[in-house]
């Protein structure tokens, strides 16, 4: 398995896990306000999904181009250094592109996505991401060790 393959997988199978937190956060506990499926749908046509088997394809399209896009990209940074602290690593680079993404769609004022979200909801997506860097980087360290090319 090349090195974009394992960092698809890792970035999947890590992203299906921010998003069923983020789901349980916004549909169960309330935290949150933005569903991770909204940001997908948002960037791709200004604005949320309307009706459910939109907001499955979001969060489908999400899990695999957007999740996996970013774990491939990960894999071949990540190259550069060593694959030693790969999950701190993996864990900084989502603590990294969460907050350069807030960032960007608050300065450009994104519509759903930009302006105020309570600290907690902000929390709770930090928390998912967070998850997702971890879950990314055990996945590409079993990876490296099974699959080492």
């Amino acid at each position: 398995m090349d090195r974009t393959t394992r960092g698809l997988l890792a970035g999947i199978i890590a992203g299906v896990a921010m998003n069923a937190w983020n789901l349980i956060d916004f549909y169960m506990l309330h935290i949150t306000e933005i569903r991770f499926l909204d940001w997908f749908a948002v960037l791709v046509s200004w604005a949320k999904p309307a009706g459910a088997m939109q907001e499955i394809v979001a969060l489908i399209l999400h899990i695999i181009v957007w999740d996996g896009s970013l774990g491939v990209l990960f894999a071949h940074l990540v190259r550069f250094t060593t694959s030693q602290g790969i999950i701190y690593k993996s864990t900084l680079y989502a603590a990294l592109l969460w907050f350069l993404f807030k960032v960007v769609v608050n300065f450009y004022q994104v519509p759903v996505l930009s302006g105020l979200q309570p600290f907690s909801g902000a929390l709770s997506n930090f928390m998912a991401v967070l998850l997702w860097g971890i879950i990314m980087g055990i996945v590409l360290k079993e990876f490296e060790k099974k699959y080492r090319v």
